[in-house]
C-alpha cells in the first residue's frame, strides 16, 4: 500500500552525500519546475521508495511550496507519505496531474491528491496513481537492500486521524504525540536507519 515516503531535506546534495556515505547512494530523480523542488530516490522494495526532496536552488517559485517543505525549520523530516491509489478507498477531490523529466529525457507522469503546502507534517497520506506513465519510479531504481521496517504516526488528536485512515481502508494507526510526526525505521545491509 505504501507508495513512498517524502523526506524533506534542507540541501539535496548534502543529503545525497550523507546517504551515500552510509552505503545507500540515492538515484537522482529530477526537477518539479511547477513546484520549485528537486529530488533523489532510494528503492524500499517493490513499487515503494524513499524520496529525498529539497527546494530547487534554481527555482523562482516562492513559498509556500508543496509537501510542507518551507516549514521544516532547516531540518530533515518525513513530511508526507503516499499510498497507491488502487489500494485505498479514496473519495476526496479529483486527482491532480504532475510530471517530471528524467535524466534520460523520458517524462514521468502521475496523478495525485493534493499533498498541500501546510502543515509541516501531515500524517494522513496523499494518494498517487502512476498509471499515466505505465511505470513506477521504484522499477527504475537499483535494489540496495533497503526496506521499510516500521512506520510510526503521531498526532495530538489520534482518534480523528485514525478515523480518516480507517475510512481509507488503511491498517496504520496514529498514536498520541505532542505534534504531528511521521517516523520510519529503514533496514539495510549496514543495519537500521531511523528517520
Amino acid at each position: 500500500m505504501l507508495d513512498h515516503l517524502v523526506y524533506t531535506v534542507p540541501d539535496l546534495s548534502r543529503a545525497i552525500a550523507s546517504f551515500t556515505a552510509a552505503g545507500l547512494p540515492p538515484t537522482p530523480g529530477g526537477r518539479h519546475p511547477e513546484r520549485g523542488t528537486h529530488n533523489a530516490l532510494l528503492r524500499l522494495g517493490l513499487r515503494s521508495y524513499l524520496e529525498l526532496l529539497a527546494v530547487d536552488p534554481d527555482t523562482d517559485i516562492p513559498p509556500p511550496r508543496w509537501m510542507g517543505i518551507d516549514l521544516a525549520g532547516g531540518i530533515s523530516v518525513i513530511s508526507r507519505w503516499a499510498v497507491h491509489a488502487g489500494a485505498v478507498q479514496y473519495s476526496g477531490e479529483a486527482l491532480q496531474s504532475g510530471s517530471r523529466r528524467l535524466a534520460d529525457g523520458q517524462l514521468l507522469r502521475w496523478r495525485l491528491s493534493d499533498p498541500g503546502t501546510h502543515p509541516a507534517v501531515d500524517v494522513v497520506p496523499f494518494v498517487i496513481d502512476w498509471s499515466a506513465s505505465g511505470t513506477h519510479p521504484a522499477d527504475r531504481l537499483p535494489d540496495l537492500g533497503l526496506a521499510l521496517e516500521s512506520l510510526t504516526l503521531e498526532h495530538p488528536d489520534p482518534a480523528a486521524v485514525n478515523d480518516r485512515l480507517l475510512r481509507m481502508g488503511l491498517p496504520q494507526k496514529a498514536i498520541r504525540g505532542a505534534a504531528p510526526r511521521i517516523g520510519a525505521v529503514l533496514r539495510g545491509p549496514q543495519g537500521k536507519l531511523n528517520l
